[in-house]
């Protein structure tokens, strides 16, 4: 057995390993007498925009269609020096004493500067904070005060899903969000959460009151903010059933610009918060965070392999054919022979090959985590093309985004939210 053989072997082990300890993780939760939904706190909802004048509307109203007591529940928006309509277009709701919302404006100063206000403003005793461009279902904040069930829980993530996705690379996101609600809630039960989603999440207001507001400095605002949880020993809780959704980038520049300051800020932070890495702060310390490190170099050489490989191959068939003076211009001829090679290569080469074999027990593994958020998040539309597109081209696309991470942060190169835009 060679070299590479081996390594294949022995990533596979793991993660099959990291997948079994995850899903028994879930099924082996006790069971608590915890309600699925709770109305007896007061809460506000926090919304940071910065020109988002396409969305804002949706947004608010997204979040006054809660069902939770109106007396309870307080909205703010802050325009973080917006220059198209997102202050006017927010204004209409306050002006309406139909609702309880608090619009204002301030002088541009980035997402965290912007929450920090509306902290400052806030009188709930939860804290939600919420994108501009996410809209939650009616039930998703009482599904989530609910998870605030002792004192020690600071934190509540839900499941989150993309809004209406339509394209390609937008179907991709799909799948990769509805993976991180089964790995959302497996953490949570290993008390080993890291993340706490920008787009909604919800946290106690003494936590800012004692530790300070979002670090106005930092690029991934939260996740610093949950790694800060996680260091002063607190627990960050999971209620899967609350959904949220969220635009997603439609092109691949968009994309790469978001992922690049996600990956920049998590190397950035991960080494600020280092002394997580101890088996003082239990299965986080000693298995999720340096699994999830380990994990990037395994993709991105199971992926190279796989690149590699199949282009060999291809070279290999081109070569053959012109040898013998393929007819590559008569198509009988052509679909015969790809059809041949095609179930010889499946029988005699291709289920023999350690890497396919790999990527059988992934796609096991993806099914099962799909079927999981289908069942918490309730949603019924199909996956199957955003299946396909997610198995051929997320690991591509994964190794992409990490290479320009790490270039960005070895250069120490500035990292920006998104194109032409100042947070």
């Amino acid at each position: 057995m060679d070299f590479d053989t081996i390594i294949i072997y022995t990533l596979t082990y793991i993660g099959f390993f990291a997948f079994s300890f995850y899903f028994l993780t879930i099924k082996a939760a006790k069971k608590e007498n915890i309600p699925l939904e709770a109305e007896d706190k007061t809460v506000t909802i926090i919304i940071p925009a910065y020109n988002e004048e396409k969305t804002i509307a949706k947004t608010i109203e997204s979040a006054l269609s809660s069902k939770y007591p109106k007396d309870k529940l307080e909205i703010i928006v802050v325009s973080d020096g917006s220059t198209d309509k997102t202050y006017e277009i927010a204004k209409k709701y306050e002006a309406s004493k139909k609702f309880k919302v608090k619009v204002y404006q301030k002088k541009n100063g980035g997402k965290a500067s912007a929450l920090n206000f509306g902290i400052a403003k806030a009188k709930g005793e939860i804290i939600f904070t919420m994108d501009a461009d996410s809209f939650i279902k009616p039930e998703t904040v009482r599904r989530m005060v609910a998870r605030f069930y002792k004192k020690e829980v600071m934190s509540v993530t839900p499941s989150m899903g993309v809004y209406k996705p339509k394209k390609i690379i937008e179907r991709i996101q799909q799948i990769e969000y509805y993976i991180g609600v089964f790995l959302r809630k497996s953490f949570a039960e290993l008390n080993a959460l890291y993340v706490t989603p920008g787009a909604f999440s919800a946290y106690r207001k003494e936590f800012f009151d004692k530790y300070g507001g979002y670090d106005e400095n930092n690029i991934t605002e939260d996740l610093e903010i949950a790694l800060r949880i996680q260091s002063k020993d607190y627990i960050i809780e999971n209620a899967p059933e609350a959904v949220v959704y969220t635009v997603a980038p439609k092109t691949f520049r968009d994309l790469l610009i978001q992922r690049r300051r996600w990956y920049s800020g998590w190397i950035k932070n991960l080494w600020r918060y280092r002394e997580l890495f101890s088996p003082k702060k239990g299965l986080l310390g000693i298995f999720v965070l340096p699994l999830a490190v380990i994990s990037i170099p395994i993709t991105m050489y199971l992926t190279s392999k796989i690149i590699i490989k199949s282009i060999s191959n291809i070279e290999k068939e081109i070569n053959l054919l012109n040898s013998i003076n393929f007819e590559f211009q008569n198509t009988f001829e052509f679909s015969r022979y790809f059809i041949k090679t095609f179930l010889e290569n499946l029988f005699y080469g291709v289920l023999s090959d350690p890497l396919v074999l790999i990527g059988i027990f992934f796609v096991v593994f993806l099914f099962v985590y799909l079927s999981f958020s289908k069942k918490k998040m309730r949603h019924k539309e199909s996956l199957k093309i955003g299946v396909i597109f997610f198995l051929l081209f997320y690991s591509i696309l994964f190794s992409i985004w990490w290479i320009t991470s790490i270039i960005y942060v070895i250069l120490n190169k500035k990292v920006i939210w998104r194109k032409n835009e100042k947070n």
